[in-house]
């Protein structure tokens, strides 16, 4: 095994270490208050984007319809 696999594999581990730290840290600071107003928010705003996708393919749609005189 060569040297720079070595380093590679360590320095992709103490990434994620660190990484994995960070997140349980920012984790502990929300309060459940939080996460449950975090969570309407999210859920409201992938609601709205589903809309939008499907308001795109629809309109395309009507267009393709409109084009081939439908």
């Amino acid at each position: 095994m060569r040297m720079s696999n070595i380093t590679t594999g360590v320095s992709y581990g103490a990434s994620g270490v660190s990484g994995g730290y960070w997140m349980l840290q920012l984790l502990d600071t929300v309060s459940p208050t939080q996460w449950a107003a975090i969570g309407v928010l999210g859920s409201l705003l992938f609601g709205l984007l589903t809309f939008l996708t499907n308001l795109y393919f629809k309109v395309k749609e009507d267009r393709r319809k409109e084009a081939r005189g439908e």
